[in-house]
């Protein structure tokens, strides 16, 4: 860890201290060894983060703790319940305080608020402690925090929102019925657990499918390699610039990666022909938008609305592109953005029948053609991401790095 990060875990010790040494009610010690015991065994059921880390039940367990024991031992409970996998021991040390820092703000809000308003204030306590705390280490570490918020922990959050009556209802029952109620629903976590990690691997799903079809696509033309990735790469960095947000930057990477793959029913002896195409040939290679429309209408459900970028990426802003020769701010922001990403990367290129122009040419071709074949605005965001030199900018550079 930096610098920074060491700032961070010192505020969280800070914290650790203040509700250990606080001054509180004595408590059942089979309370707190019972809690530890649940937290430790709900923390065995994990889920992964679709970019770094993962995130387990444990935090049910903890939130329940937080409203049975003091600030003190809620601490105790978070922090030693937990089960870590073997972490180095500075990353151990950082998720143990913040989890128990989490529980132990929680309790204190829980004995802090009148009745009607402790359910809800405990449980954003957590969320908030939890979550902002991991969220502001990733900023030292160079992170985006919003942007890590959208991609990866707001999906969190609904999971969060959805378990977190459950650890209410644990505690009523343990204060009514005793310890073995609590067992008992351990069973109803076990299949929100599950039902979670589904929904995790269905995503992991869908990317593993985009790479696929990517991959069968490229594989029946070598001139091709990395052609869809390298497009997406493009396209992703002129979003950035034109401050798309990261849900429309994973959209239209999507749409990126799979803008080609229509050509899955072109013939070979047509898609990899080195010689001019007939008139019929030509009118058979320009379908391959709606057909890669057709063919990813049925995964729309999970892969979003894609079909725009794919369906409209050969469309100009002069109205004369296809499939529907639609013009200017007709044709859908992705599909702009991908033209242009397209077109750089097919310019840079080498095909069978042509040497690629370098960057430096294949630049001034997009700028002349800005407002006849681009919209001016990508084309602006596309001159910012170029002058940055990233790796696409080169394909024999990118072919390396990537």
């Amino acid at each position: 860890m930096n610098g920074k990060a060491w700032v961070l875990t010192g505020i969280l010790a800070v914290f650790a201290l203040g509700y250990l040494l606080g001054q509180y009610p004595p408590v059942r010690f089979w309370d707190v060894v019972f809690w530890a015991g649940v937290v430790f065994l709900l923390s065995l059921m994990d889920v992964p983060l679709p970019f770094v880390g993962r995130v387990t039940m444990g935090f049910v367990g903890a939130l329940a703790a937080s409203t049975i024991l003091w600030p003190n031992w809620a601490f105790v409970v978070g922090a030693l319940g937990y089960f870590a996998p073997r972490p180095v021991w500075y990353k151990e040390l950082f998720n143990r305080l913040q989890l128990g820092v989490s529980a132990g703000t929680a309790s204190f809000v829980y004995y802090s608020l009148p009745s009607p308003l402790t359910a809800p204030f405990t449980a954003l306590a957590y969320f908030l402690v939890n979550t902002l705390s991991v969220l502001f280490l990733l900023w030292t570490l160079g992170m985006n925090p919003r942007s890590m918020w959208k991609r990866q922990y707001r999906s969190f959050a609904i999971a969060y929102v959805g378990l977190s009556p459950l650890a209410f209802l644990m505690a009523e029952l343990y204060r009514s019925w005793g310890g073995w109620s609590v067992l008992v629903m351990l069973i109803s976590m076990v299949y929100a657990w599950q039902m979670w990690r589904y929904q995790t691997r269905l995503i992991q799903a869908v990317n593993a499918m985009i790479y696929s079809l990517v991959n069968l696509l490229e594989a029946r033309d070598p001139y091709t390699a990395r052609h869809s990735e390298r497009v997406a790469a493009i396209a992703v960095d002129i979003g950035r610039e034109m401050g798309l947000p990261p849900e429309d930057l994973d959209l239209l990477e999507r749409a990126a990666k799979l803008h080609d793959i229509g050509k899955v029913g072109i013939p070979d002896a047509v898609l990899r022909k080195t010689s001019h195409l007939s008139p019929e040939e030509w009118h058979l290679m320009r379908s391959h938008p709606v057909m890669g429309e057709v063919l990813l209408w049925p995964l729309f459900p999970y892969l979003g609305q894609v079909g725009p970028g794919v369906r409209y990426h050969h469309e100009r802003w002069d109205g004369r592109g296809y499939p529907e020769g639609l013009a200017g701010h007709d044709i859908p922001l992705l599909a702009r953005i991908i033209a242009v990403a397209d077109a750089y990367e097919a310019m840079t290129s080498d095909r069978p029948y042509r040497r690629g122009k370098s960057p430096e040419e294949a630049l001034k071709e997009i700028q002349d053609l800005a407002g006849v074949q681009f919209d001016r605005d990508v084309v602006r965001a596309f001159e910012r991401a170029w002058r940055k030199d990233p790796p696409w900018r080169r394909k024999e550079r990118f072919l390396t790095v990537a």
